[in-house]
Protein backbone atom coordinates (compact mmCIF):
# COMPACT_ATOMS: atom_id res chain seq x y z
CA UNK A 1 0.00 0.00 0.00
CA UNK A 2 2.78 2.44 0.88
CA UNK A 3 4.27 2.69 -2.60
CA UNK A 4 0.91 3.01 -4.36
CA UNK A 5 -0.60 5.55 -2.03
CA UNK A 6 2.61 7.53 -1.82
CA UNK A 7 2.50 7.96 -5.58
CA UNK A 8 -0.95 9.44 -5.32
CA UNK A 9 -0.23 11.65 -2.33
CA UNK A 10 3.01 13.03 -3.71
CA UNK A 11 3.71 12.58 -7.41
CA UNK A 12 6.89 14.64 -7.25
CA UNK A 13 8.86 11.96 -5.45
CA UNK A 14 7.98 9.08 -7.82
CA UNK A 15 8.80 11.28 -10.81
CA UNK A 16 12.30 11.82 -9.45
CA UNK A 17 12.66 8.14 -8.62
CA UNK A 18 11.59 6.93 -12.04
CA UNK A 19 13.88 9.37 -13.81
CA UNK A 20 16.73 8.20 -11.62
CA UNK A 21 15.94 4.56 -12.30
CA UNK A 22 16.19 5.27 -16.00
CA UNK A 23 19.61 6.81 -15.53
CA UNK A 24 20.78 3.92 -13.38
CA UNK A 25 19.62 1.39 -15.95
CA UNK A 26 17.40 -0.28 -13.39
CA UNK A 27 20.26 -1.33 -11.11
CA UNK A 28 19.23 -1.05 -7.46
CA UNK A 29 22.50 0.34 -6.15
CA UNK A 30 23.35 3.13 -3.74
CA UNK A 31 27.01 3.70 -2.97
CA UNK A 32 27.93 0.61 -4.97
CA UNK A 33 26.00 -1.85 -2.83
CA UNK A 34 22.92 -3.73 -3.92
CA UNK A 35 19.89 -3.22 -1.73
CA UNK A 36 18.82 -6.83 -1.96
CA UNK A 37 22.25 -8.24 -1.14
CA UNK A 38 21.46 -11.61 -2.66
CA UNK A 39 18.79 -12.36 -0.06
CA UNK A 40 15.42 -13.92 -0.74
CA UNK A 41 13.22 -11.00 -1.83
CA UNK A 42 10.12 -12.99 -0.81
CA UNK A 43 11.26 -13.32 2.80
CA UNK A 44 9.60 -11.28 5.52
CA UNK A 45 11.44 -8.61 7.50
CA UNK A 46 8.74 -8.37 10.17
CA UNK A 47 5.19 -9.24 11.07
CA UNK A 48 2.52 -6.81 12.28
CA UNK A 49 -0.22 -8.61 14.21
CA UNK A 50 0.84 -11.70 12.29
CA UNK A 51 0.67 -10.01 8.87
CA UNK A 52 4.08 -10.17 7.12
CA UNK A 53 6.03 -7.26 5.68
CA UNK A 54 7.92 -8.69 2.68
CA UNK A 55 11.59 -7.87 2.15
CA UNK A 56 10.76 -6.80 -1.41
CA UNK A 57 8.30 -4.20 -0.08
CA UNK A 58 10.88 -2.83 2.33
CA UNK A 59 13.62 -2.64 -0.30
CA UNK A 60 11.30 -0.88 -2.73
CA UNK A 61 10.23 1.71 -0.13
CA UNK A 62 13.82 2.08 1.10
CA UNK A 63 15.09 2.53 -2.44
CA UNK A 64 12.52 5.22 -3.17
CA UNK A 65 13.52 7.14 -0.05
CA UNK A 66 17.25 6.79 -0.71
CA UNK A 67 17.10 7.84 -4.36
CA UNK A 68 14.83 10.76 -3.51
CA UNK A 69 17.20 12.09 -0.86
CA UNK A 70 20.26 11.38 -3.00
CA UNK A 71 18.83 13.49 -5.80
CA UNK A 72 17.50 16.11 -3.39
CA UNK A 73 20.81 16.73 -1.63
CA UNK A 74 23.21 15.53 -4.32
CA UNK A 75 26.10 13.14 -3.99
CA UNK A 76 26.35 9.84 -2.19
CA UNK A 77 24.53 9.14 1.06
CA UNK A 78 26.53 7.99 4.08
CA UNK A 79 25.86 4.59 5.62
CA UNK A 80 24.38 6.22 8.73
CA UNK A 81 21.83 8.07 6.60
CA UNK A 82 21.05 4.91 4.66
CA UNK A 83 20.50 3.00 7.89
CA UNK A 84 18.14 5.73 9.07
CA UNK A 85 16.22 5.79 5.77
CA UNK A 86 15.85 2.01 5.77
CA UNK A 87 14.38 2.09 9.26
CA UNK A 88 12.08 4.99 8.37
CA UNK A 89 10.87 3.04 5.33
CA UNK A 90 10.16 0.11 7.65
CA UNK A 91 8.25 2.35 10.06
CA UNK A 92 6.15 3.58 7.15
CA UNK A 93 5.34 0.00 6.14
CA UNK A 94 4.31 -0.82 9.70
CA UNK A 95 1.94 2.15 9.69
CA UNK A 96 0.56 1.13 6.30
CA UNK A 97 0.00 -2.41 7.53
CA UNK A 98 -1.95 -1.14 10.54
CA UNK A 99 -4.06 1.08 8.28
CA UNK A 100 -4.68 -1.77 5.84
CA UNK A 101 -5.76 -4.04 8.68
CA UNK A 102 -8.22 -1.43 9.89
CA UNK A 103 -9.57 -0.91 6.37
CA UNK A 104 -10.04 -4.67 5.98
CA UNK A 105 -11.89 -4.80 9.30
CA UNK A 106 -14.24 -1.98 8.30
CA UNK A 107 -14.90 -3.32 4.79
CA UNK A 108 -15.56 0.03 3.16
CA UNK A 109 -17.00 -0.24 -0.37
CA UNK A 110 -16.78 3.02 -2.33
CA UNK A 111 -19.44 3.64 -4.94
CA UNK A 112 -18.36 2.78 -8.50
CA UNK A 113 -19.29 6.26 -9.67
CA UNK A 114 -17.11 7.77 -6.96
CA UNK A 115 -14.19 5.56 -8.00
CA UNK A 116 -14.66 6.60 -11.62
CA UNK A 117 -14.78 10.27 -10.65
CA UNK A 118 -11.54 9.93 -8.71
CA UNK A 119 -9.90 8.03 -11.56
CA UNK A 120 -11.00 10.67 -14.08
CA UNK A 121 -9.49 13.41 -11.90
CA UNK A 122 -6.21 11.50 -11.71
CA UNK A 123 -6.08 11.01 -15.46
CA UNK A 124 -6.96 14.65 -16.09
CA UNK A 125 -4.13 15.77 -13.82
CA UNK A 126 -1.35 13.55 -15.17
CA UNK A 127 -2.62 12.14 -18.46
CA UNK A 128 -2.93 8.51 -19.50
CA UNK A 129 0.36 8.54 -21.38
CA UNK A 130 2.27 9.61 -18.29
CA UNK A 131 0.56 7.06 -16.07
CA UNK A 132 1.04 4.28 -18.61
CA UNK A 133 4.70 5.19 -18.98
CA UNK A 134 5.07 4.36 -15.27
CA UNK A 135 3.54 0.93 -15.88
CA UNK A 136 0.08 1.58 -14.47
CA UNK A 137 -2.90 -0.24 -15.94
CA UNK A 138 -6.54 0.78 -15.64
CA UNK A 139 -7.16 -2.02 -13.15
CA UNK A 140 -4.21 -1.01 -10.99
CA UNK A 141 -5.28 2.62 -10.92
CA UNK A 142 -8.80 1.63 -9.91
CA UNK A 143 -7.33 -0.37 -7.04
CA UNK A 144 -5.26 2.61 -5.98
CA UNK A 145 -8.10 5.14 -6.03
CA UNK A 146 -10.43 2.68 -4.31
CA UNK A 147 -7.95 2.25 -1.49
CA UNK A 148 -7.48 6.00 -1.31
CA UNK A 149 -11.22 6.56 -0.98
CA UNK A 150 -11.36 3.91 1.73
CA UNK A 151 -8.56 5.69 3.55
CA UNK A 152 -10.39 9.03 3.36
CA UNK A 153 -13.49 7.40 4.79
CA UNK A 154 -11.45 5.96 7.65
CA UNK A 155 -10.00 9.39 8.47
CA UNK A 156 -13.45 10.95 8.30
CA UNK A 157 -14.91 8.33 10.64
CA UNK A 158 -12.06 8.66 13.12
CA UNK A 159 -11.96 12.45 13.21
CA UNK A 160 -15.67 13.28 12.89
CA UNK A 161 -16.80 16.88 12.56
CA UNK A 162 -13.98 19.35 13.13
CA UNK A 163 -14.87 22.66 14.75
CA UNK A 164 -12.45 25.56 14.35
CA UNK A 165 -13.08 28.75 16.30
CA UNK A 166 -13.00 32.21 14.74
CA UNK A 167 -10.21 33.13 17.14
CA UNK A 168 -8.09 30.21 15.94
CA UNK A 169 -8.50 31.43 12.35
CA UNK A 170 -7.50 34.95 13.36
CA UNK A 171 -4.49 33.67 15.31
CA UNK A 172 -3.31 31.66 12.30
CA UNK A 173 -3.45 34.75 10.11
CA UNK A 174 -1.88 37.34 12.36
CA UNK A 175 1.87 37.98 12.24
CA UNK A 176 4.30 40.43 13.77
CA UNK A 177 7.57 41.64 12.32
CA UNK A 178 9.94 41.64 15.25
CA UNK A 179 13.54 42.44 16.03
CA UNK A 180 15.30 41.36 19.19
CA UNK A 181 18.48 41.59 21.19
CA UNK A 182 19.47 38.37 22.92
CA UNK A 183 21.82 38.10 25.89
CA UNK A 184 22.44 34.38 25.73
CA UNK A 185 22.90 32.21 28.83
CA UNK A 186 24.68 28.88 28.30
CA UNK A 187 24.81 27.71 31.90
CA UNK A 188 22.35 26.54 34.52
CA UNK A 189 24.25 28.40 37.22
CA UNK A 190 22.18 31.17 38.91
CA UNK A 191 25.19 33.48 38.73
CA UNK A 192 25.29 33.21 34.93
CA UNK A 193 21.61 34.17 34.72
CA UNK A 194 22.09 37.06 37.13
CA UNK A 195 25.02 38.39 35.11
CA UNK A 196 23.08 38.09 31.84
CA UNK A 197 20.13 39.92 33.36
CA UNK A 198 22.38 42.75 34.48
CA UNK A 199 23.85 43.05 30.98
CA UNK A 200 20.38 43.00 29.38
CA UNK A 201 19.15 45.72 31.77
CA UNK A 202 22.08 47.98 30.82
CA UNK A 203 21.30 47.44 27.13
CA UNK A 204 17.63 48.24 27.75
CA UNK A 205 18.61 51.53 29.41
CA UNK A 206 20.95 52.37 26.54
CA UNK A 207 18.10 51.97 24.04
CA UNK A 208 16.68 55.26 25.32
CA UNK A 209 19.41 57.00 23.30
CA UNK A 210 20.60 54.29 20.87
CA UNK A 211 18.99 52.95 17.70
CA UNK A 212 17.63 49.43 18.27
CA UNK A 213 19.24 47.97 15.14
CA UNK A 214 22.63 49.42 16.06
CA UNK A 215 22.36 48.06 19.59
CA UNK A 216 21.43 44.62 18.22
CA UNK A 217 24.50 44.62 15.99
CA UNK A 218 26.68 45.57 18.95
CA UNK A 219 25.27 43.41 21.71
CA UNK A 220 23.00 40.61 20.50
CA UNK A 221 24.20 37.00 20.84
CA UNK A 222 21.83 35.83 18.12
CA UNK A 223 22.63 35.21 14.43
CA UNK A 224 20.12 37.96 13.59
CA UNK A 225 22.52 40.56 15.04
CA UNK A 226 24.05 41.27 11.62
CA UNK A 227 20.56 42.21 10.37
CA UNK A 228 19.96 44.56 13.27
CA UNK A 229 18.11 41.85 15.15
CA UNK A 230 15.39 41.56 12.48
CA UNK A 231 13.63 38.19 12.63
CA UNK A 232 11.17 38.94 9.83
CA UNK A 233 7.49 38.12 10.20
CA UNK A 234 6.60 35.63 12.94
CA UNK A 235 3.42 33.57 13.14
CA UNK A 236 1.99 32.10 16.31
CA UNK A 237 3.61 28.81 17.22
CA UNK A 238 6.94 29.64 15.57
CA UNK A 239 8.74 30.78 18.73
CA UNK A 240 8.88 29.75 22.37
CA UNK A 241 5.82 30.79 24.39
CA UNK A 242 7.29 33.70 26.43
CA UNK A 243 8.73 35.31 23.30
CA UNK A 244 5.47 34.88 21.37
CA UNK A 245 3.33 36.27 24.17
CA UNK A 246 5.51 39.36 24.47
CA UNK A 247 5.86 39.98 20.72
CA UNK A 248 2.13 39.74 19.97
CA UNK A 249 1.25 41.98 22.90
CA UNK A 250 3.43 44.88 21.69
CA UNK A 251 2.27 47.73 19.50
CA UNK A 252 4.21 48.71 16.39
CA UNK A 253 7.34 50.62 17.44
CA UNK A 254 7.07 49.49 21.06
CA UNK A 255 10.03 47.88 22.87
CA UNK A 256 9.48 45.18 25.49
CA UNK A 257 10.93 44.83 28.96
CA UNK A 258 13.27 41.88 29.48
CA UNK A 259 11.75 38.59 28.29
CA UNK A 260 13.25 35.44 29.79
CA UNK A 261 13.37 32.19 27.79
CA UNK A 262 15.53 29.06 27.90
CA UNK A 263 18.00 30.87 25.65
CA UNK A 264 18.55 33.87 27.91
CA UNK A 265 17.11 37.39 28.07
CA UNK A 266 15.49 39.06 25.07
CA UNK A 267 14.60 42.66 24.33
CA UNK A 268 11.95 42.73 21.60
CA UNK A 269 10.80 45.47 19.27
CA UNK A 270 7.79 45.08 16.96
CA UNK A 271 8.22 46.94 13.67
CA UNK A 272 5.04 45.86 11.86
CA UNK A 273 1.85 43.85 12.37
CA UNK A 274 -0.37 41.84 10.06
CA UNK A 275 -3.82 41.98 11.68
CA UNK A 276 -6.79 39.68 11.07
CA UNK A 277 -9.00 42.32 9.52
CA UNK A 278 -9.86 43.87 6.16
CA UNK A 279 -10.45 42.45 2.69
CA UNK A 280 -7.18 40.50 2.54
CA UNK A 281 -8.06 38.55 5.69
CA UNK A 282 -11.61 37.89 4.51
CA UNK A 283 -10.28 36.56 1.20
CA UNK A 284 -8.04 34.04 2.99
CA UNK A 285 -10.42 33.13 5.79
CA UNK A 286 -12.00 30.03 4.19
CA UNK A 287 -8.63 28.68 3.10
CA UNK A 288 -7.22 29.16 6.60
CA UNK A 289 -10.26 27.43 8.09
CA UNK A 290 -9.74 24.36 5.91
CA UNK A 291 -6.00 24.31 6.64
CA UNK A 292 -6.64 24.32 10.38
CA UNK A 293 -9.31 21.62 10.02
CA UNK A 294 -6.92 19.47 7.99
CA UNK A 295 -4.21 19.98 10.59
CA UNK A 296 -6.59 18.91 13.33
CA UNK A 297 -7.67 15.83 11.34
CA UNK A 298 -4.02 14.90 10.88
CA UNK A 299 -3.38 15.29 14.61
CA UNK A 300 -6.32 13.09 15.58
CA UNK A 301 -5.43 10.44 13.02
CA UNK A 302 -1.79 10.48 14.10
CA UNK A 303 -2.79 9.88 17.71
CA UNK A 304 -5.06 7.02 16.64
CA UNK A 305 -2.27 5.44 14.60
CA UNK A 306 0.21 5.79 17.48
CA UNK A 307 -2.25 4.02 19.77
CA UNK A 308 -2.74 1.24 17.21
CA UNK A 309 1.00 0.84 16.98
CA UNK A 310 1.52 0.72 20.73
CA UNK A 311 -1.07 -2.06 20.98
CA UNK A 312 0.15 -4.01 17.95
CA UNK A 313 2.33 -7.09 18.09
CA UNK A 314 5.32 -6.15 15.92
CA UNK A 315 8.00 -8.79 15.49
CA UNK A 316 11.17 -7.69 13.66
CA UNK A 317 12.83 -10.56 11.84
CA UNK A 318 15.42 -8.57 9.89
CA UNK A 319 18.61 -8.28 11.96
CA UNK A 320 19.68 -4.95 10.44
CA UNK A 321 16.37 -3.34 11.36
CA UNK A 322 16.51 -4.92 14.79
CA UNK A 323 20.04 -3.59 15.32
CA UNK A 324 19.04 -0.07 14.36
CA UNK A 325 16.08 -0.18 16.72
CA UNK A 326 18.42 -1.22 19.52
CA UNK A 327 20.65 1.76 18.67
CA UNK A 328 17.68 4.12 18.90
CA UNK A 329 16.87 2.71 22.33
CA UNK A 330 20.48 2.98 23.51
CA UNK A 331 20.79 -0.81 23.73
CA UNK A 332 24.25 -0.86 22.19
CA UNK A 333 25.33 -4.37 23.16
CA UNK A 334 22.14 -5.79 21.67
CA UNK A 335 22.78 -3.67 18.58
CA UNK A 336 26.24 -5.23 18.22
CA UNK A 337 24.76 -8.72 18.46
CA UNK A 338 22.13 -7.98 15.82
CA UNK A 339 24.60 -6.33 13.43
CA UNK A 340 26.91 -9.33 13.80
CA UNK A 341 24.05 -11.59 12.72
CA UNK A 342 23.23 -9.24 9.85
CA UNK A 343 26.87 -9.40 8.68
CA UNK A 344 26.74 -13.20 8.66
CA UNK A 345 23.62 -13.07 6.51
CA UNK A 346 25.09 -10.54 4.08
CA UNK A 347 28.90 -10.62 4.42
CA UNK A 348 29.63 -8.54 1.30
CA UNK A 349 27.74 -5.42 2.44
CA UNK A 350 30.30 -2.80 3.58
CA UNK A 351 27.70 -0.66 5.31
CA UNK A 352 26.76 -3.40 7.74
CA UNK A 353 30.37 -3.52 8.93
CA UNK A 354 30.39 0.27 9.22
CA UNK A 355 27.16 0.20 11.25
CA UNK A 356 28.63 -2.50 13.47
CA UNK A 357 31.68 -0.30 13.90
CA UNK A 358 29.44 2.59 14.89
CA UNK A 359 27.75 0.42 17.51
CA UNK A 360 31.18 -0.44 18.96
CA UNK A 361 31.96 3.29 19.13
CA UNK A 362 28.86 3.80 21.27
CA UNK A 363 30.38 1.21 23.61
CA UNK A 364 33.73 3.13 23.58
CA UNK A 365 35.45 0.17 21.92
CA UNK A 366 37.57 2.16 19.47
CA UNK A 367 39.91 -0.60 18.31
CA UNK A 368 37.04 -2.98 17.55
CA UNK A 369 35.30 -0.16 15.68
CA UNK A 370 38.44 0.33 13.59
CA UNK A 371 38.52 -3.38 12.72
CA UNK A 372 34.94 -3.20 11.45
CA UNK A 373 35.57 -0.03 9.43
CA UNK A 374 38.67 -1.62 7.92
CA UNK A 375 36.51 -4.52 6.79
CA UNK A 376 33.92 -2.06 5.49
CA UNK A 377 36.62 -0.35 3.40
CA UNK A 378 37.75 -3.71 2.02
CA UNK A 379 34.25 -4.37 0.71
CA UNK A 380 33.59 -0.77 -0.33
CA UNK A 381 36.95 0.37 -1.64
CA UNK A 382 35.49 3.16 -3.76
CA UNK A 383 33.43 4.74 -0.99
CA UNK A 384 35.11 7.97 0.04
CA UNK A 385 32.94 8.41 3.12
CA UNK A 386 33.98 5.04 4.55
CA UNK A 387 37.63 5.97 3.95
CA UNK A 388 37.09 9.30 5.66
CA UNK A 389 35.45 7.65 8.67
CA UNK A 390 38.29 5.12 8.96
CA UNK A 391 40.88 7.89 8.72
CA UNK A 392 39.17 9.78 11.54
CA UNK A 393 39.18 6.66 13.72
CA UNK A 394 42.89 6.09 13.04
CA UNK A 395 43.53 9.68 14.10
CA UNK A 396 41.47 9.26 17.25
CA UNK A 397 43.52 6.16 18.08
CA UNK A 398 46.73 8.17 17.39
CA UNK A 399 47.65 5.83 14.54
CA UNK A 400 48.72 8.85 12.54
CA UNK A 401 50.66 7.15 9.73
CA UNK A 402 47.63 5.03 8.89
CA UNK A 403 45.40 8.08 9.26
CA UNK A 404 47.40 10.02 6.66
CA UNK A 405 47.17 7.16 4.15
CA UNK A 406 43.42 6.84 4.71
CA UNK A 407 42.87 10.61 4.48
CA UNK A 408 44.76 10.72 1.17
CA UNK A 409 42.67 7.84 -0.15
CA UNK A 410 39.50 9.67 0.96
CA UNK A 411 40.79 12.79 -0.80
CA UNK A 412 41.35 10.79 -3.98
CA UNK A 413 37.86 9.29 -3.88
CA UNK A 414 36.27 12.70 -3.21
CA UNK A 415 38.42 14.50 -5.78
CA UNK A 416 35.63 16.83 -6.95
CA UNK A 417 34.33 17.85 -3.50
CA UNK A 418 36.19 20.98 -2.43
CA UNK A 419 34.62 21.06 1.03
CA UNK A 420 35.90 17.59 1.87
CA UNK A 421 39.28 18.47 0.38
CA UNK A 422 39.54 21.57 2.57
CA UNK A 423 38.60 19.57 5.66
CA UNK A 424 41.14 16.84 4.85
CA UNK A 425 43.80 19.48 4.21
CA UNK A 426 43.14 21.03 7.62
CA UNK A 427 43.46 17.68 9.37
CA UNK A 428 46.64 16.74 7.50
CA UNK A 429 48.15 20.11 8.39
CA UNK A 430 47.27 19.39 12.02
CA UNK A 431 49.08 16.07 11.70
CA UNK A 432 52.10 17.93 10.30
CA UNK A 433 52.44 15.95 7.06
CA UNK A 434 53.52 18.61 4.54
CA UNK A 435 53.83 16.18 1.63
CA UNK A 436 50.27 14.98 2.10
CA UNK A 437 49.07 18.59 2.40
CA UNK A 438 50.78 19.38 -0.91
CA UNK A 439 48.94 16.50 -2.61
CA UNK A 440 45.59 17.80 -1.38
CA UNK A 441 46.53 21.36 -2.35
CA UNK A 442 46.98 20.16 -5.93
CA UNK A 443 43.50 18.65 -5.91
CA UNK A 444 42.00 21.83 -4.46
CA UNK A 445 43.74 23.88 -7.16
CA UNK A 446 42.40 21.53 -9.84
CA UNK A 447 38.84 21.90 -8.53
CA UNK A 448 39.18 25.69 -8.40
CA UNK A 449 40.60 25.80 -11.92
CA UNK A 450 37.77 23.64 -13.21
CA UNK A 451 35.17 25.83 -11.48
CA UNK A 452 36.86 28.95 -12.87
CA UNK A 453 36.69 27.50 -16.38
CA UNK A 454 33.02 26.67 -15.93
CA UNK A 455 32.34 30.23 -14.75
CA UNK A 456 34.26 31.68 -17.71
CA UNK A 457 32.36 29.50 -20.18
CA UNK A 458 29.07 30.50 -18.59
CA UNK A 459 30.00 34.19 -18.71
CA UNK A 460 31.10 33.89 -22.34
CA UNK A 461 27.85 32.17 -23.21
CA UNK A 462 25.79 34.87 -21.51
CA UNK A 463 27.79 37.60 -23.27
CA UNK A 464 27.23 35.95 -26.66
CA UNK A 465 23.50 35.70 -25.97
CA UNK A 466 23.34 39.35 -24.87
CA UNK A 467 25.28 40.46 -27.96
CA UNK A 468 22.98 38.50 -30.26
CA UNK A 469 19.95 39.99 -28.53
CA UNK A 470 21.33 43.52 -28.88
CA UNK A 471 22.07 42.97 -32.58
CA UNK A 472 18.57 41.70 -33.13
CA UNK A 473 17.09 44.75 -31.42
CA UNK A 474 19.36 47.12 -33.37
CA UNK A 475 18.72 45.39 -36.67
CA UNK A 476 22.46 44.77 -37.09
CA UNK A 477 22.50 40.97 -36.89
CA UNK A 478 24.32 38.78 -39.42
CA UNK A 479 21.41 38.81 -41.89
CA UNK A 480 21.08 42.58 -41.77
CA UNK A 481 24.83 43.08 -42.07
CA UNK A 482 24.89 40.95 -45.26
CA UNK A 483 22.31 43.21 -46.77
Amino acid sequence: MVSLNRKLKNMAKPLIIIICVAFLGGALYIGGTTFFGGRDAYASVATVNGRPIPLAALERAYYEEAVYYQMLYGGQLSHTVLDMLRYEAFEGLVNDSLIEQELDNRSYKPDKAEVQKELDALVETYGWKTLESYGYTDAELRTIVTRQLQFRQLVADLTGDISISDQAVKDSYEQVQASHILVRVESDEPEAWDNAKAVAERILQELATTDFAEAAQLYSDDSSASAGGDLGYISRGQTVAPFEEAAFSLEVGEVSDLVKTDFGYHIIKVTDKKLAEGEEFEAEKESLLEQLAEKERARIFSEWLAEQKSNAKIVILDQQLLAYEHLLKGEYELAVEAYQKAVKENPSNPYLYASLGQAYLYLDQLEEAIVQYETAVEHGQNDGYLQLALASLYMEAERNDEAVIAFLRASELNSSDIFIQMMIRSVLAELGDEEAVAVVDERIAAIQEMQSQIDEDATAGESAEDEAADEALDGTGPDQAAE
